[in-house]
Formats: C-alpha cells, sequence, structure tokens
C-alpha cells in the first residue's frame, strides 16, 4: 500500500534487467548550452552521451508541475481559449462550462463547443483555427503566462537533479498547445531543465494523450537517444492510463484533483506503478526511479 507518499513498486519486475545508470562526469564533453547567461548545468549533448541508454521522463504540467492559484488561477491558458471561441464562432465562454481536468486543449475546444451545440461538420473544420488563435493569443500575452499559477512544491529540486544527470532525459508531455506550454515553463523559470533536443509530446500534436506519450519517445528515439526505460509523471486518471497504454510506467502524483486511491485504481499493473502524494521528497522519488541508491 501507498501513503503518506511513499512509493508502490517492484524492485524486481521492471528494473531487474536494466543496465547501470551512470551519472558521467568522467570524460570530456562538447557542450551545447540553453544560453551564455544560463548559470546552472545546461544539458550536455556528446556522441557518448547519445550512445549510451537513457531513462526518458515525461512531465505533465497542470497539476503535475504547477498549480493553479488567487483570483487569476490559470488565466492566461483561460483566456487564450476565450479568445479563440471569440475569434472563430462569436461565442463568449470559458473553458469551465464543460469538465476539462487531464484534457488535452483540443479535445477541450471540441467539448465547450458541443456544450454550445455547434454542429459537428463545424467543430471538424474550425477546430485547428480555434487552436491557432489561441496560439495566436499566447504569442501576444506570453508576459502574461505566470499569472495565477505557481509551481508545486519539490518540483524545482527534482528537475535540477535530473538535469544534472547524463543518463536522464527530461520533456514535457501535456494537454496543452506547445507554446502555450513553454510559455508557461518559461515565466515559471523552469524551461531550461528540459531537453531542448527533445521537443515532447503537446496538445498540438494530437488529442490522445496517450498518444503525446508514444510521440515523445519517438522524439527522442529519432534525435538519436537509446531509451531503456520511461517513466511518465501525472495526476489524473488520463495521465496513468496514456503512460500504460503507450508503454511508460506511471507515476501518479495526488497533487491535483484524483487522491492516490483514485490514481492507484485505474492503473492495470500496479506492480509497476509508482504514486506519491507529491514530488517533495526528492530522494524518495530518485531511489524509486532507481536513480538514487
Amino acid at each position: 500500500m501507498c501513503s503518506s507518499g511513499r512509493a508502490i513498486h517492484n524492485h524486481h519486475s521492471f528494473l531487474s534487467s536494466s543496465l547501470p545508470l551512470r551519472c558521467g562526469r568522467h570524460h570530456r564533453r562538447r557542450s551545447v548550452r540553453f544560453s551564455s547567461s544560463f548559470k546552472k548545468k545546461s544539458f550536455l549533448l556528446t556522441t557518448t552521451n547519445m550512445s549510451s541508454t537513457k531513462t526518458l521522463l515525461t512531465f505533465d504540467v497542470d497539476g503535475t508541475l504547477i498549480k493553479s492559484v488567487g483570483e487569476n488561477a490559470n488565466r492566461f491558458h483561460k483566456n487564450a481559449f476565450s479568445y479563440g471561441f471569440k475569434k472563430i464562432f462569436g461565442l463568449d465562454t470559458t473553458i469551465d462550462v464543460v469538465s476539462h481536468h487531464g484534457s488535452t486543449d483540443k479535445l477541450i475546444i471540441r467539448s465547450v463547443l458541443e456544450y454550445h451545440e455547434i454542429p459537428g461538420e463545424k467543430i471538424e473544420n474550425e477546430l485547428e483555427n480555434v487552436a491557432n488563435a489561441m496560439v495566436e493569443y499566447a504569442t501576444e500575452n506570453m508576459n502574461d503566462a505566470g499569472n495565477g499559477i505557481e509551481l508545486l512544491p519539490g518540483v524545482l529540486e527534482l528537475l535540477t537533479k535530473l538535469s544534472e544527470r547524463d543518463d536522464c532525459i527530461v520533456t514535457l508531455v501535456t494537454g496543452n498547445l506547445q507554446p502555450i506550454a513553454w510559455a508557461k515553463m518559461t515565466q515559471l523559470g523552469i524551461k531550461q531543465y528540459f531537453n531542448d533536443a527533445v521537443r515532447g509530446g503537446f496538445g498540438s500534436d494530437h488529442e490522445q494523450r496517450s498518444v503525446l506519450v508514444s510521440i515523445a519517445h519517438e522524439r527522442a528515439t529519432e534525435n538519436g537517444f537509446k531509451v531503456d526505460k520511461r517513466f511518465h509523471f501525472g495526476d489524473t486518471h488520463n495521465d496513468i492510463t496514456a503512460a500504460e497504454t503507450s508503454g511508460a510506467i506511471p507515476v501518479g502524483l495526488a497533487t491535483g484533483i484524483w487522491s492516490l486511491d483514485d490514481l492507484r485504481e485505474v492503473c492495470v499493473d500496479k506492480e509497476k506503478g509508482l504514486f506519491f502524494e507529491s514530488l517533495q521528497d526528492t530522494d524518495q522519488v530518485l531511489k524509486a526511479l532507481e536513480l538514487l541508491s
């Protein structure tokens, strides 16, 4: 059982045959840095790094890395939706007319338009235009992206530790449209902790979250990385299902509206699934991932 943030995992079921993980500090590297002003350790991409096996860690955004706070909760993202509905359909509405937790942006667009009884054919024809209008809004209002959101406890510490390793690839898998997701990460000061070569998977790519987890893996492989283990972190039922459907190990977090029991219930392979109250105990998380002895 899992209580008070203790991880559920079976050391012999999915990690017993994995290769030793190395934190490679013992060979020379040619660095590729995000910017000359960035003082923290950047990702180091080398021939040696590319040839060694990696652990791919993908993170959901809302409810997993960040939470909405205050009267302007998630204002930037919600306003982007409203702008899209208004520009394309002339609708004065918000996403709060439907249940949207754990959904992707394009599925939310579809649900809101269905709520307003827009004909299905018109939804199909205009859905991409609504998404494009959202990106337009996001581009013009980038500086507002951090309004009404904040990092969840332990996120910065965990991302910092993971970014210091040569055996890990860290990226996003989120239902957010890609520019909106990166705007949030930028404004909260954590974009530099994600691998610049592997773009991850976004609501811009597909409506179904399980496909996004697979897309992130494909992009890592296409960039020459040899991935031997995959973990997907998320706070909703859809994250757990998406991870398992795509062949990744789910890491469920009770940092959203679902409890650990709720998340555990939808996990098919409970021996492999990992579940935490939060990411606050960095060492506990790393040990469960077998990235810390």
